[in-house]
């Protein structure tokens, strides 16, 4: 028995460690000199994620390699994969700063070698890919615009959208040649369809909307947006799961399955939000009807949808009703615990409910507990940059002088405090504090801070007044309106 058991364990290390060398990506990398160069290799991961200010994000960004050439000419990589993933080939060397797209399995064998006018040749198990990528694939689609003569001061710049269909049947000519001698895997397929598909869509929208508004800061009128819209529903076309690899392709995913339910149910009012609370049932509804049969979008829709209804919807009833629903639907998901939790603190933050009490450090350096604010109403602004807010809100000080007292809360971490020090410009009735790493989770924990919603208001007795505030600037009547009532609590 002892015998039997010890080789079990001989097994599933062995199988273990077969599954790890099968999820290996080996990269070599050559530099034609030892110099000041560098490259690295950030993953492009399509999964959501905690995002400090907007909930979930359904990409992040991770830089999984980096290497330099200051001594050596040659360096070796490896990186685990368990599916195929796009990632971006950043070199960086004197004047030349180049990123170019590269498509990565598991078990992947890639020669990268640098050469002296600032090009690169690929190498090994799978290159024919890169090498495809390189040659008719930029990082993203706005990459185009400068390539093809865009100019943002010119209303008409018909010229790009044309060079961008003739860079689609360029794509196209060249898959079916690259086809007909390569065997190709599915998800490869999916990306470069995908992306061949839809940022050509994306471009002519673009430029079609910067010539309906003329270059000028204007709201487009209902006819106008159905032009664009229009382009979307014409356009776009459902492709397999592997699709999602392509950025272009998630924007216009999102659009397509949306339009039909923002027209069936437009917003009604001015808000600080494009989606109605109706319109996002019908959405979700729409999307989990229509992509049943591409279950990774399913998923990505569903999600999509339900953290923008935990997030940027001041009341709660649309994101329990969508929970309850995606609960049903995908018991396993990682993503439930995370709503949940959400929904769970923005009830704590209802109008009357007491504040968290959490110490933060004020521009004197000095710890200043937010209870310390009770005996006058409060306006605090979660600030997601330096000073962000502060010229909009003089006018309320001014206003509110001696009967309000305005909190700015620094929320972006990694700044250093003396950094940040510098620019916190204590005035009359105003109180700057800066936020560690730590307190900026407790502060995500306990007060859901928001980019979409930074303020909060509070009366005298330190209890809510509301906590779901937009950015209306430069005539915020909605914090007008909260402020004053604050004061007449």
């Amino acid at each position: 028995m002892q015998f039997m058991k010890k080789i079990s364990i001989i097994l599933l290390t062995l199988s273990s460690l077969f599954s790890y060398a099968q999820n290996t990506v080996n990269i070599s990398l050559v530099s034609p000199k030892a110099e000041t160069a560098s490259a690295s290799f950030v993953l492009e991961d399509v999964h959501f994620y905690p995002n400090l200010g907007i909930g979930l994000a359904d990409l992040k960004m991770e830089t999984v390699a980096s290497v330099n050439f200051n001594e050596n000419t040659t360096e070796k990589i490896a990186m685990q994969l368990t599916e195929p993933k796009m990632m971006r080939l950043q070199y960086s060397a004197g004047s030349i700063n180049k990123t170019w797209m590269l498509f990565l399995q598991p078990g992947d064998e890639l020669g990268v070698n640098f050469q002296d006018n600032g090009d690169v040749a690929f190498s090994g198990k799978n290159a024919k890919y890169q090498t495809f990528l390189k040659k008719y694939f930029l990082e993203n689609h706005y990459q185009y615009l400068p390539v093809f003569g865009y100019k943002p001061a010119q209303i008409i710049n018909k010229s790009v959208v044309q060079q961008s269909d003739s860079l689609k049947q360029i794509r196209e000519s060249a898959y079916e040649k690259f086809k007909s001698s390569n065997s190709t895997v599915p998800a490869f397929e999916a990306y470069v369809t995908a992306t061949t598909e839809t940022e050509p869509s994306l471009i002519r929208r673009l430029i079609q909307e910067r010539i309906m508004r003329r270059n000028k800061v204007s709201r487009l009128d209902s006819t106008q947006r159905k032009e664009l819209e229009d382009f979307t529903l014409s356009d776009f076309k459902i492709l397999p799961d592997d699709a999602l690899l392509s950025q272009s392709y998630r924007d216009e995913l999102r659009n397509w399955a949306l339009i039909p339910s923002t027209r069936k149910f437009p917003l009604t009012a001015e808000t600080n939000y494009e989606i109605s609370p109706e319109a996002l049932k019908d959405v979700y509804a729409f999307s989990k009807e229509k992509l049943k049969d591409y279950p990774r979008q399913r998923e990505y829709l569903l999600t999509y949808w339900l953290n923008y209804a935990a997030t940027a919807i001041p009341t709660l009833e649309t994101s329990k009703f969508l929970l309850a629903d995606y609960q049903a639907t995908f018991p396993e998901s990682e993503y439930t615990e995370y709503i949940l939790k959400l929904v769970q603190t923005r009830e704590t933050l209802l109008p009357g409910s007491p504040i968290t009490d959490i110490t933060l450090m004020g521009r004197d350096s000095l710890p200043f507990a937010l209870s310390k604010l009770k005996g006058k109403p409060a306006c605090i602004a979660f600030a997601f940059s330096i000073a962000q807010h502060e010229p909009n809100m003089k006018a309320f000080e001014e206003k509110y002088k001696d009967k309000v007292t305005f909190v700015y809360i620094f929320v972006t971490p990694g700044l250093p405090f003396t950094t940040w020090k510098q620019y916190a410009t204590e005035r009359p009735d105003t109180k700057h504090l800066w936020a560690t790493d730590d307190d900026i989770d407790i502060l995500k924990e306990k007060y859901a801070i928001d980019i979409r919603y930074p303020f909060l208001v509070i009366d005298a007795n330190g209890k809510v007044v509301n906590r779901w505030i937009p950015q209306e600037f430069p005539n915020n009547k909605t914090l007008d309106a909260e402020i004053q009532k604050s004061i007449l609590k």
